[in-house]
């Protein structure tokens, strides 16, 4: 009778223990715009009115797992690493952050549709490769476009950033903020100036009417 006691009081304690080996680990979340990094405005800098669309990714990489490429090509997402939303989101959220602090104005697509229509600079990003290759690099490129309000002047350009990285998803995280720093300080640079930055390849159009 005393054996049958000590396994039905064995048994609960075996169950539980294999529930906590199969509970999987809480994730790590990571942002591309860290508070406390951005460069703030230069003062007595004209605002400037602009809209920032949705920001366009690869599919294969718009997730909240951070996903990485591993040395045979293969795209790997790392289930407990995340962003904290989907990565076209976020980099939509990071870049109007860092805008934000470049420009002294935030992006005003949330405010009334005709006026940022009519007045505000439209700002496309269309990001064509987001890689992160553990121990070796980070790289962005990205296809990115003004439209100058009512004048009809439109910029186009293409930049490109990589950062060699070491081992660890802190060291990718950080690689892709220094690579999305880079890429908004080209922006508003062109949203100021009007012109390509220097460290762009870009075009520059006008659309009548």
């Amino acid at each position: 009778m005393k054996s049958t006691c000590k396994m039905k009081t064995f048994l609960p304690i075996v169950f539980v223990a294999l529930l906590a080996g199969c509970s999987s680990p809480a994730p790590h979340f990571y942002t591309l715009s860290p508070e406390g990094t951005r460069t703030a405005s230069a003062p007595g800098q004209r605002a400037v009115a602009y809209a920032l669309s949705p920001v366009t990714v690869p599919p294969e990489v718009d997730n909240t797992a951070l996903v990485t490429r591993e040395p045979n090509g293969r795209l790997l997402p790392l289930s407990d690493d995340r962003w904290t939303a989907t990565l076209s989101s976020h980099l939509q959220s990071a870049l109007g952050l860092e805008l934000t602090a470049s420009l002294g104005m935030p992006p005003v697509q949330n405010i009334n549709q005709t006026v940022t229509q009519a007045d505000a600079t439209q700002v496309q990003v269309d990001v064509q490769r987001f890689e992160l290759v553990p121990g070796q690099y980070v790289a962005l490129d990205a296809l990115w476009r003004l439209r100058f309000g009512q004048s009809g002047l439109v910029l186009t350009c293409f930049s490109r950033f990589k950062q060699s990285v070491e081992i660890g998803v802190t060291a990718l995280v950080l690689g892709q903020q220094k690579n999305t720093q880079l890429l908004s300080a080209q922006i508003a640079q062109a949203l100021v100036s009007r012109s390509a930055p220097a460290e762009a390849q870009c075009t520059q159009s006008k659309i009548k009417g």
